[in-house]
C-alpha cells in the first residue's frame, strides 16, 4: 500500500475574484431595480444596455475580476430578438501567421497593433511588481495595476473580436473555418 502525501485545502485567494449566482428566490426584481437577498438597499448598477420592456430576471450572476471591477449579469428572455435576414452569402476562413484572418473573398484582416502599447505598459507594471517586497501592502498594489492593465488587454481583445465576428455574421449565411494547428504553422514557417 502507497501513501500519498496530500497537502490541506485551501481557499481561495480574494485577489483573484469570483462569482456567485443568484436564482429567483435569491433576489427581487422591483421598479427596474435589483435586491439581493438579505439586502436593504438595491445595487447601483451602470447598466452597459437596458433589459427589454415587460421582462423579468430569471438568474443573476455577479462577479467580481483581479481587476476589482464588479459585474453583473441579469439572464432574461426577450420576445423582440428575431434572426437575421438572408444574404444568401457564404465565406471561408483561413487563420494565418502574418494576419489575423483571411477570407476566401481575398479580404485580409490584420493583426491588431494597438495592442503594442498595453504590452510596454504591461512589462512596466509587471517589473515594477517584481522589485517589490512579497507580503507588502506595495506589493498588492503593484499587483492590483498589473490586473488592471491584464483588463485592458482583455477588454481589448473582446472588444475587437465581437465586432470582427458580428461583422461576419451579419454578411454572410455561410462560414467555414479552417482547420489547422497554428503552432505547426509557425515552427514550419519560412525564415
Amino acid at each position: 500500500m502507497t501513501v500519498s502525501s496530500v497537502r490541506d485545502p485551501y481557499f481561495k485567494k480574494k485577489r483573484n475574484g469570483g462569482s456567485a449566482e443568484f436564482t429567483k428566490s435569491a433576489f427581487k426584481w422591483k421598479d427596474g431595480k435589483l435586491f439581493l437577498a438579505k439586502c436593504k438597499e438595491h445595487l447601483n448598477i451602470v447598466w452597459s444596455r437596458f433589459l427589454p420592456q415587460d421582462s423579468t430576471p430569471s438568474t443573476v450572476t455577479i462577479k467580481l475580476d483581479p481587476s476589482g471591477r464588479w459585474f453583473v449579469s441579469i439572464l432574461v428572455k426577450d420576445p423582440t430578438v428575431k434572426p437575421l435576414p438572408k444574404t444568401n452569402k457564404k465565406v471561408g476562413i483561413d487563420v494565418g501567421i502574418t494576419s489575423l484572418i483571411t477570407t476566401s473573398n481575398g479580404e485580409k484582416v490584420a493583426n491588431p497593433k494597438q495592442f503594442n502599447r498595453l504590452y510596454k505598459k504591461l512589462r512596466r507594471k509587471q517589473k515594477a511588481l517584481s522589485r517589490k517586497t512579497k507580503g507588502s501592502n506595495n506589493r498588492d498594489k503593484a499587483c492590483l495595476e498589473v490586473a488592471k492593465v491584464h483588463a485592458q488587454i482583455k477588454d481589448a481583445r473582446t472588444d475587437f473580436l465581437h465586432k470582427l465576428t458580428t461583422k461576419l455574421v451579419r454578411e454572410n449565411d455561410l462560414i467555414a473555418i479552417e482547420d489547422l494547428a497554428i503552432r505547426n504553422m509557425v515552427r514550419n514557417a519560412p525564415p
